[in-house]
């Protein structure tokens, strides 16, 4: 399952073709059009640009990306604190050819993207819809992320790879839909704190939410994870915490999954018509308090294993 993981090595080659233009006039904020010219010195509003890359080119760190109307804006790579704000489902990015990814975040240590109303599509053949080597935080709002399915589990909607940063990952009001593994989040050093919010993970062929690495923590609340082929969450290590709370879980093949030295707590979640309800090894602990809804519809463990105590 680390398999997406090697994405690493194709990232690595691929940067040097996604890197913007060289810089020209640089402003706090610029826009991309669907009808756009890249040609544009400014990407002003009434210049627009027509792909990501050049208008990044054209912001200073810090300044913000926006959409005049609809259009394919192109695969991008962001070194720097910024904002894409688009209108919720105008921003195309397409990243199916050649094991792409959508967005490649490589920021510094105290930078903050935010990527808004963007609709991220992998055709079927995507690597990667975002993929977040390093920056402080990355805000995730508004978007829609599916066919990202390269290299059987190696397709990620969102991931962070084996990379040794701590990274805090904010996902809110987003879809993440039929890619081989919803978001996965591994850890080489430093930690991954990652909050869902309003998310929908749905139709991954492997897993919904997957914490490959030690160092990992996840709070889910709002959401909904169904349809996934493997587990809807799924602890791999020592150490992992996940919080699910007012969520579904609902029609996967397991639920919720711990492995050895694994937290998983849950609190007034609907967990229902999944093949394995809980799975968790020795020494692993899915932890309940008394109002969580599941209804008898699971197969497998039914059960936690632990208690959660309310205060």
């Amino acid at each position: 399952m680390r398999k997406f993981a090697l994405s690493l090595a194709g990232i690595a080659l691929a940067l040097p073709l996604l890197a913007a233009a060289p810089a020209q006039a640089q402003g706090p904020r610029v826009w991309v059009s669907g009808t756009g010219d890249d040609g544009s010195p400014t990407c002003s509003r009434t210049a627009p640009c027509r792909t990501f890359a050049i208008a990044l080119s054209r912001t200073g760190p810090g300044g913000e990306i926006n959409c005049l109307d609809a259009g394919e804006f192109g695969q991008v790579v962001i070194s720097v604190s910024l904002t894409i704000s688009c209108a919720a489902g105008t921003a195309a990015i397409l990243a199916g050819n050649n094991f792409q990814t959508g967005i490649t975040v490589t920021a510094g240590a105290t930078d903050v993207v935010t990527l808004r109303g963007l609709d991220i599509d992998g055709q079927g053949s995507g690597m990667t819809g975002i993929d977040i080597f390093s920056a402080r935080a990355v805000h995730i709002e508004k978007c829609t992320i599916r066919n990202v399915r390269a290299g059987g589990a190696g397709g990620a909607g969102i991931a962070i790879p084996l990379v040794a940063s701590t990274v805090f990952l904010f996902v809110s009001d987003t879809v993440i839909s039929d890619n081989s593994l919803g978001i996965a989040l591994d850890s080489n050093g430093g930690f991954k704190v990652a909050s869902l919010k309003n998310v929908t993970i749905s139709g991954s062929t492997f897993d919904g939410l997957n914490l490959f690495g030690s160092n990992v923590y996840v709070n889910v609340t709002k959401s909904v994870i169904s349809g996934s082929g493997g587990s809807a969450v799924i602890a791999q290590s020592s150490g992992n915490t996940v919080n699910v709370d007012r969520s579904t879980i609902a029609n996967n093949a397991f639920g919720l999954s711990a492995a050895s030295g694994a937290i998983i707590r849950i609190s007034g979640n609907n967990i229902y018509n999944n093949t394995t309800g809980f799975s968790f090894a020795g020494g692993a602990f899915i932890q309940t308090d008394t109002t969580n809804n599941a209804g008898g519809s699971n197969g497998g463990a039914q059960t936690p294993n632990a208690s959660l105590a309310k205060n």
